[in-house]
């Protein structure tokens, strides 16, 4: 229908993003929110799909990891501005800024209350400490494209910087 379009897949730990639909209450149909290990499953189907999606779209899809986002800001959007064709400006780095002037948000979006701060490296890790070690030992069978996707799973308190390598995107493999 749109031959021209550009997707951009943000991959995320699946830790911090089930956290964030639980502590925040958002809806996301299929997902039960009383249970982790039926979300992180479905995590796992989701972004299994949406990654397969992605590789098979050669041109049209990007892969932008969050944690490399959030800790090279200017690097990552600069990549994304590239990919979309789309001149690159400062003002992308302050969009906190310009909310109510160049910028509307609507209220009623999930997001808007995060939109409306300044690029936050506190949510890298406000998952800590907030799923059991019973639900964490699982994670590489229950949500195996972590692993995959080049976040550690054998610790509760992963080192993100490994995302923020400056040769991180030559060792992504065919999956990540």
């Amino acid at each position: 229908m749109y031959p021209n379009s550009k997707f951009i897949l943000m991959i995320r730990d699946a830790r911090a993003v089930i956290h964030s639909m639980i502590e925040r209450k958002v809806p996301v149909a299929g997902y039960n929110t009383s249970n982790e290990t039926e979300m992180f499953t479905k995590w796992n189907q989701e972004i299994r799909k949406m990654t397969f999606q992605c590789n098979t779209s050669p041109g049209q899809c990007i892969k932008v990891y969050y944690e490399r986002l959030i800790q090279k800001p200017q690097e990552e959007i600069q990549r994304i501005t590239n990919f979309l064709d789309l001149l690159y400006s400062e003002k992308m780095l302050k969009h906190h800024e310009l909310i109510g002037g160049e910028v509307d948000l609507n209220d009623q979006e999930f997001s808007a209350s995060q939109v409306k701060k300044a690029i936050n490296t506190a949510a890298l890790t406000s998952w800590f400490d907030c799923f059991s070690d019973e639900t964490l030992g699982q994670l590489d069978v229950i949500a195996p494209f972590l692993r995959i996707l080049g976040y550690d799973t054998s610790t509760a308190k992963p080192d993100y910087s490994v995302f923020a390598d400056d040769d991180f995107y030559q060792f992504r493999n065919v999956y990540s």
